[in-house]
């Protein structure tokens, strides 16, 4: 699925629709019901580790929260006249994110831990406000634009994939969500500390997590310590470190253990930074064999750089 780096471009990339009305949906989600977000105002967006905020109101002044009753449920009965199918409709070309995929199936790495740190109850008056986002395997956020197919599936058919998602702007612009799971929820339910790409970011509770009698490549996955790293970063990082990824945290030093850290926070960081400048993120050579904890591991290998993310 999509890591920290590639859902803060999502970020980026939503955030010009801020502040405008939602005056037309579609998409194939059947538990979001995308009509009853229609005439809703986008309010904010936020980004947490892997998953995306978009908060919703049915007025265009911006209010505290709790300041107000919240919108009608959005799982209500849709209404025919709310929903549109993204096929019909014009397709303007526009930009689009750099991962873009045919694929629409939602699958999640394995070995991945998607708990999160919670950082308590939201305000009951502020409930149903936020639209929560978690991206599948291919999951992507197209704007002015959808996604085409790349290649023909196994029937020979080449059939663009279908939107989970679409929201048509009263600005004129639109946004297509791929590949992705949808929930209402009270609030971001993240905190910083755990977050990767967070100034915020507490170093020493990783280092504390890392130390843990168990492999480190389960604790690098663990979000609740890690929150947007997932198997790219994890093995990046161990390979940049010299750390086999079945190797106990317990055992290794302090100072190699802070190196650990040091290279997610460095990795990730250049990824974001080369996503924003339109360069793709080099790492370096990396082979991978099945071992039998049923994880995805680096084989030692040298050379050239071996593989490149967009």
């Amino acid at each position: 699925m999509p890591e920290g780096p590639l859902v803060r471009k999502f970020h980026h990339l939503i955030s010009p629709f801020v502040g405008q009305q939602v005056v037309k949906t579609g998409g194939s989600s059947k538990k979001l019901q995308p009509a009853g977000l229609q005439s809703l105002w986008l309010q904010d967006t936020q980004v947490h580790g892997k998953k995306l905020f978009l908060r919703f109101d049915p007025d265009e002044e911006m209010e505290a929260p709790g300041s107000s009753p919240p919108p009608e449920p959005p799982q209500k009965e849709a209404q025919k006249e709310g929903a549109v199918d993204p096929k019909q409709a014009g397709e303007p070309s526009g930009q689009k994110t750099p991962d873009g995929s045919s694929q629409s199936a939602e699958l999640n790495p394995p070995g991945e831990d998607e708990s999160e740190c919670l950082e308590g109850d939201a305000p009951a008056g502020d409930a149903g406000r936020w639209l929560r986002v978690s991206f599948g395997l291919f999951g992507s956020v197209w704007v002015n634009e959808f996604s085409r197919a790349k290649k023909a599936n196994k029937r020979g058919d080449w059939r663009d994939p279908s939107p989970r998602l679409v929201l048509y702007f009263g600005g004129g612009g639109f946004l297509a969500f791929y590949n992705c799971q949808m929930s209402w929820s009270s609030s971001p339910v993240v905190t910083p500390a755990c977050d990767i790409l967070s100034e915020k970011f507490h170093r020493g509770q990783a280092l504390e997590a890392l130390g843990q009698a168990q492999p480190v490549c389960y604790t690098l996955l663990d979000q609740r310590y890690f929150s947007g790293l997932g198997n790219i970063i994890k093995n990046e990082v161990l390979y940049r470190a010299g750390i086999h990824p079945l190797s106990l945290g317990s055992a290794l030093s302090a100072p190699r253990r802070e190196a650990l850290v040091d290279h997610v926070v460095e990795f990730s960081t250049a990824w974001l930074q080369g996503k924003f400048q339109g360069r793709p993120q080099h790492t370096q050579v990396y082979q991978k064999e099945q071992c039998p904890a049923g994880h995805q591991v680096m084989k030692e290998a040298f050379g050239p750089p071996g593989m490149r993310i967009e």
